[in-house]
């Protein structure tokens, strides 16, 4: 069975109310990114609420003017590293096994000096005992799941993967199954949600135009990569009912589930 986990940016409210909704819910684990740590002192408020923390999302740091996640495709992105490596550090403390960022919102003529950031980033993710995924997105320095595939290759670093995101390859246009195929031991973590093949909407499953066909040669894909690295259900929380919404992605997960006898 997958470790199915809600990403806690879907809903809204104080953090540790956002925990007991979740689990309320049935969940047993959940993401957050670092402005969703605030209020939360140490791994046992989250396992105290029930919960684990799947993954953390550290695309978005405390850090001063100038320092976010475009310094780090510059000649001068050792000033920005330890914002970020601080932000690693603390979701290994709170006993995450992933962390993802999403890339630079600009397209780089040439990669070298992100690569030697991720590198750098991914010792720091090592340490701190967990996986450091790339996000592409459409629009950003690495758009496509091919796009973030070939950079995670050549940066060649061993704790260096892969998020595939189901969304965002239905704005790319990427075959999702073929995407997890190709991805094989460098795909380090998954989001399930929905859109309207243009935007990144974070729609709830099957509200745009994700099929359950779609959605199921996904799942069969990382069933037969014996894929262990945990999905987590992105949605918005101006969407209606969105705990309802996490909830109805997690049962059809469980269904497929149920089908496939995993």
């Amino acid at each position: 069975m997958f470790k199915i986990s809600a990403c806690g940016w879907s809903l809204t409210g104080e953090p540790m109310e956002v925990l007991r909704r979740v689990r309320g819910a049935g969940f047993d684990a959940i993401d957050l990114w670092p402005t969703g740590w605030r209020g939360i002192a140490g791994p046992e408020q989250i396992s105290d609420a029930g919960l684990s923390l799947a993954c953390a999302g550290v695309s978005t740091v405390l850090s001063p003017p100038g320092t976010g996640l475009n310094a780090l495709a510059g000649a001068d992105a050792g000033r920005v590293l330890p914002y970020f490596s601080g932000a690693i550090e603390r979701a290994g403390a709170l006993g995450a096994r992933a962390v993802y960022m999403v890339t630079p919102d600009i397209r780089l003529p040439d990669d070298l000096f992100y690569g030697r950031a991720m590198a750098r980033l991914a010792d720091s993710a090592a340490a701190a005992g967990v996986r450091l995924c790339v996000e592409p997105h459409p629009g950003r320095a690495l758009a496509t799941s091919a796009e973030a595939l070939d950079f995670v290759r050549r940066v060649d670093h061993e704790n260096l993967y892969v998020l595939i995101d189901l969304g965002h390859t239905l704005i790319t246009g990427e075959d999702p199954a073929a995407a997890v195929r190709s991805a094989g031991g460098r795909l380090g973590y998954v989001h399930v949600d929905d859109n309207d093949g243009r935007d990144d909407l974070h729609l709830p499953l099957f509200s745009g135009v994700l099929t359950r066909g779609v959605a199921e040669g996904f799942l069969d894909a990382l069933a037969d990569a014996n894929y262990d690295g945990g999905v987590g259900i992105e949605l918005k929380p101006t969407n209606p009912a969105p705990l309802s919404a996490l909830v109805a992605a997690r049962e059809f997960t469980r269904g497929w589930e149920i089908r496939r006898g995993v």
